[in-house]
């Protein structure tokens, strides 16, 4: 690896850390040569790498599953780069970022190196990794305006949205009805559909088209949940680029990015909140607009146009990127 970065973009955990961050490295890739370019994540971030654009050299993956080990890790493949090069540190979530900025940080008080240090925070409250990386960080981006800690936040909105490409084959005939767990799936989700399907005449059953998210570790798993029923369903893995036009209802959890999607796109949605996410930020994501106008009768079938299409470019921002990017690119 070329010891000339610029930039470090650190990202893990899960596809809601790890997409925003590939999408800020592919539009930072036409600001600055790739070889300024160093992407560092964990395992998780291995599905994820054939959505860089760029050429994809500087990129480093750290195992974070024994983080003693991992520390000393990040010491040995960044120590160099962060000893000898002035690099903006740009990170998205997960523990794999909290060493990282850390050690930047001890190399600007020790070596007066000057790193800038930023996080970006996807949910209404911060993630216990950016609670820890607040303590070092210059600025922190937010997609909600949240104003917990007003010295740092700069209010960017959400920028990992996805408006061209639908899946290639809904059906104008039947309602179509999108089931997604986030980046990762849930069992949980399908057997709550499954069960509500009993309830369901046969007549209406035949009428319905389900397009179901699932890893394809699970989908055995998940398609003994439906064996019984005479349901048309179709399995798909994760797919990042995927449009939320056309369905006619989407069963989704809340975190930033689903949800934030799925109100600009006004579908009828029933959303689910994993109330075991920490910190309960799935159901303060969705609390947030409920408390500014949005219809969110027990966070079920949202149809309301009390929150203008203004409001959601304000949280979903084509120039949110550009934003971060005149902070750190300037």
């Amino acid at each position: 690896m070329k010891n000339n970065i610029k930039h470090i973009v650190i990202a893990g955990s899960s596809g809601g850390h790890i997409l925003p961050a590939i999408k800020y490295l592919n539009e930072l890739s036409h600001y600055c040569s790739s070889d300024q370019i160093l992407f560092i994540t964990n395992e998780v971030g291995q599905d994820y790498l054939h959505l860089i654009e760029y050429d994809k050299k500087n990129v480093i993956q750290l195992s974070s599953i024994d983080k003693i080990t991992f520390i000393f890790k990040v010491i040995q493949k960044i120590g160099k780069i962060l000893l000898y090069n002035k690099v903006t540190i740009l990170g998205f979530g997960g523990f794999i970022t909290v060493p990282i900025l850390y050690f930047a940080k001890i190399t600007n008080i020790f070596f007066f190196k000057g790193h800038h240090i930023n996080f970006h925070e996807q949910n209404f409250v911060y993630g216990l990794a950016n609670k820890f990386n607040y303590l070092v960080a210059h600025n922190v981006f937010t997609s909600f305006p949240n104003n917990h800690f007003k010295a740092k936040e700069i209010f960017v909105g959400n920028f990992f949205t996805n408006l061209d490409k639908n899946l290639d084959n809904l059906d104008p005939k039947s309602i179509n009805i999108l089931l997604i767990g986030g980046s990762a799936g849930s069992l949980e989700l399908n057997k709550f559909l499954s069960s509500q399907l009993l309830k369901i005449e046969s007549a209406i059953i035949k009428k319905l088209k389900f397009y179901i998210q699932v890893p394809k570790k699970y989908q055995e798993e998940v398609s003994a949940e439906y064996k019984n029923l005479n349901v048309d369903i179709n399995f798909f893995t994760f797919n990042a680029s995927l449009n939320f036009k056309g369905f006619d209802l989407i069963i989704s959890r809340s975190g930033s990015g689903s949800l934030h999607e799925i109100l600009y796109n006004n579908n009828n949605v029933y959303f689910i909140p994993h109330l075991h996410s920490r910190d309960g930020h799935q159901t303060l994501n969705l609390n947030y607009f409920k408390i500014h106008g949005y219809s969110l009768k027990n966070f079920e079938l949202p149809h309301s146009k009390k929150i203008s299409k203004e409001y959601f470019n304000s949280l979903i921002n084509p120039f949110s990127m550009q934003k971060i990017l005149c902070y750190l690119t300037r």
